[in-house]
């Protein structure tokens, strides 16, 4: 049994240049894991961050230069949000995720893309099939994220452009999490081992993982973004229902535990709470980006 790393450690902005891009150390089984958790959660990731990912689209058609016409495939697609916005931008979307509950979501929701079941690691169209490749927080949920950059940047036509994005680890949502765990419950959660999850969460580590991989005219900046959550209670069910390694953490937790954990959590939302009682919580993304050389 493997123990999940959950820290940021792996991936703080004071590192250097050209550090390796983490790999999952069982691959298989952190795939099993996170095929299931995505099976179960995906309805509820759309219902609890689908408002706060969709402040991210914009940047990333942007930054992968989007323009009607264009052939355009989004990998780790979820719900589709990111191919619905190609669609309105006049372009042809293909959405791939390894989840069938996700393909389907996405498929009821953006009727005018086409959506396949496929490993964002070993992409199943021949090189060069696309104008544009997008991934939206989807490096993070892979075993082996280099791989699915370099799958990425082999699908790409050249002179097409790809993007990427991660949450920023100054963030609050996630972090959150696991700073309560570490002070009030405990970290040793029997998991099969995943990459840091907040390892593209700097602009520096984004930018040199996606020159890494191969790409050119390589750019990475910070999307500002707020999450409006109700209170508490409904933060604590977005993580429940809407993510998995988050999920799992919090559920391995003692009950005496997680209600010293949401206690934390608690006092420390109450910075974010707005004059109408909400909360205004701080998500802001990583968005990078870069060629396949001409």
């Amino acid at each position: 049994i493997y123990q999940c790393d959950w820290s940021s450690d792996v991936c703080s902005s004071d590192l250097g240049m050209d550090m390796p891009i983490e790999q999952s150390g069982d691959p298989e089984r952190f795939k099993a894991f996170e095929l299931s958790g995505w099976n179960s959660n995906i309805a509820g990731y759309e219902t609890a961050f689908g408002p706060v990912a969709r402040q991210t689209v914009p940047s990333m058609l942007d930054a992968a230069e989007i323009r009607s016409g264009m052939d355009v495939l989004d990998v780790c697609c979820g719900p589709g949000v990111l191919a619905a916005a190609v669609v309105e931008r006049g372009g042809r979307a293909v959405g791939l995720d390894f989840s069938p509950a996700a393909v389907s979501l996405a498929q009821t929701q953006v009727p005018q893309a086409r959506f396949q079941q496929g490993d964002a690691q070993s992409l199943p169209f021949p090189a060069a099939s696309f104008d544009a490749v997008l991934c939206g927080y989807g490096l993070m949920h892979v075993p082996q994220p280099e791989a699915a950059l370099r799958e990425a940047l082999r699908v790409l036509r050249p002179g097409g452009r790809a993007a990427f994005s991660a949450w920023d680890e100054s963030g609050a949502a996630f972090p959150l999490v696991y700073e309560a765990v570490r002070a009030c419950g405990t970290m040793d959660v029997p998991l099969p081992h995943g990459p840091g999850f907040f390892q593209f969460g700097t602009t520096t580590r984004m930018r040199d993982a996606i020159a890494q991989a191969g790409f050119t005219a390589v750019n990475a900046l910070s999307v500002g973004q707020q999450w409006q959550v109700g209170g508490v209670d409904q933060y604590l069910e977005a993580i429940l229902k809407g993510t998995v390694r988050a999920r799992a953490v919090l559920a391995a937790q003692t009950k005496e535990a997680a209600a010293g954990v949401r206690t934390y959590i608690a006092d420390y939302l109450n910075r974010f709470r707005t004059p109408a009682g909400a909360l205004a919580i701080p998500m802001p993304a990583i968005v990078g980006s870069g060629a396949r050389p001409g």
